[in-house]
């Protein structure tokens, strides 16, 4: 399994689309994740483990981490931040859109 290329992450709530761009050699993947608005978020402490891909990233300051589930060319997520002294999770679909 190769997770390098280009990937669209939607939601069923939110109508914008954030891009993952991601990089894989061996088991570490690097990349980014590029917000539907602002700036994109460097990914950190990107690994992958069988079907099983983790990193993380902050936006605005604040550490979010992310593991997902690989299906083909399908990811599924779930993305943990805090934010003023409360956690929250949500999941995310991503699906492969390029192989570069």
């Amino acid at each position: 399994m190769n997770l390098t290329g280009t990937w669209k992450v939607k939601s069923d709530k939110d109508p914008g689309v954030t891009i993952l761009k991601l990089s894989q050699s061996g088991d570490s993947v690097s990349g980014t994740w590029q917000p539907a608005q602002g700036d994109p978020s460097e990914i950190e402490n990107g690994k992958v483990v069988g079907e099983t891909l983790t990193f993380s990233f902050s936006r605005n300051t604040h550490p979010i981490n992310v593991t997902g589930r690989l299906s083909g060319d399908t990811i599924s997520f779930d993305i943990t931040g805090h934010k003023w002294g409360m956690c929250k999770t949500v999941h995310r679909t991503a699906t492969r859109i390029a192989l570069n």
